[in-house]
């Protein structure tokens, strides 16, 4: 269960209003399930109690399933029959993404927009614009020529340089900062990310004065819609092009994107990876954690990168890579077998 005092909690719902957030409306009419029945909330397997609704994904957790008091579980069809009979079974294609969807009907992000609220400690620019709702809280500075839309919401101690355009339904925590930016709709920015800052652009000196050139950066950060960033991530302003970040894309926090990168729709990168710039990110690019990608390359449309990898060429849509450098994932587990084969030959089995 949700602590109240940290997640903004709606509902009580019933069932049919689940069904209906779910796209299983159609049931109704075969009477199928009890839509009448009430539930307050969500919760895990083993946590559940009868007002409230579960999931079951995953065959490891087949103990908590039969022992649960949730009064519904999201299952798919091949599990229905390890469901309790004192829970209803939801059937669904993908029981983890539903219950994502029920748990947001219950604690939403966003609370129906009221009047715009401005705390007396922010620093708000005259010719700053703020959409109907918008909420600024204690410490922030909007600068000149901003425009946010539409309940947006910013944390304490932000920085909104000039010029900057967020658009409506946007969340940003605190102590973010933004400049050169162009942010979309339903964007969600964690605690202390950074936006639009300057690249590492630089002409290096290879002469005894070392004396390095700074190239001015002088494009922009294009954010679309419902993308999340994480805390701590940093995404540099381009060069001279943009560095764009497609819609729905998420970044986990302690990223790092660099000037002029390039991500397409839909890409997903895990925590700690670093993306070198100008590299192409085309859509639905999924790329573990603690990964890096070398600059001027192109990441084809599908493709994945395992945890812990090094990407230094480009590679075809669909691709599916890993290890240093990153190669085939076949290919990478024949050479580990190999090498594993070979050690155990010559008396020295690394596999114990």
């Amino acid at each position: 269960m949700a602590d109240s005092r940290f997640f903004k909690t709606a509902g009580p719902f019933t069932l049919g209003r689940l069904l209906l957030a779910l796209g299983l409306d159609e049931r109704w009419e075969e009477k199928v399930y009890p839509v009448g029945q009430t539930f307050t909330g969500v919760a895990a397997l083993d946590m559940a109690e009868p007002d409230q609704l579960s999931f079951y994904h995953n065959r490891r957790y087949r103990d908590a399933m039969a022992q649960t008091r949730a009064g519904a579980v999201l299952v798919q069809a091949d599990d229905v029959a390890a469901v309790p009979k004192s829970a209803i079974a939801l059937v669904v294609p993908d029981p983890y993404r539903a219950y994502g969807q029920i748990a947001s009907l219950f604690h939403p992000v966003h609370s129906p927009r009221g009047q715009t609220r401005v705390h007396p400690s922010a620093v708000v620019h005259d010719s700053a614009t703020l959409g109907p709702g918008v909420v600024i809280g204690p410490f922030v500075s909007v600068g000149e020529g901003v425009s946010i839309g539409a309940g947006s919401v910013i944390g304490g101690h932000c920085l909104i340089e000039a010029g900057v355009v967020i658009g409506e339904d946007c969340s940003l925590e605190g102590h973010c900062t933004v400049s050169h930016a162009l942010i979309g709709n339903g964007v969600y920015i964690k605690a202390g990310a950074r936006i639009g800052q300057g690249g590492f652009g630089w002409a290096m000196d290879h002469s005894p004065a070392l004396q390095h050139q700074r190239i001015p950066q002088l494009g922009r950060v294009l954010i679309g819609d419902q993308v999340e960033i994480g805390a701590n991530t940093a995404i540099d302003r381009g060069a001279g092009p943009d560095t764009v970040i497609g819609s729905g894309s998420v970044i986990d926090n302690h990223c790092q994107i660099a000037h002029n990168v390039r991500m397409g729709r839909g890409c997903v990168i895990a925590g700690h990876t670093a993306i070198a710039g100008t590299a192409l990110l085309e859509d639905g690019v999924l790329i573990g954690g603690c990964c890096a990608v070398l600059g001027h390359l192109t990441l084809g449309a599908g493709s994945q990168v395992h945890a812990c990898s090094s990407v230094t060429k480009s590679c075809p849509a669909g691709s599916i890579l890993r290890g240093v450098p990153a190669r085939d994932h076949r290919l990478y587990l024949r050479e580990e077998a190999t090498k594993r084969r070979k050690d155990r030959q010559g008396g020295n089995d690394t596999s114990r």
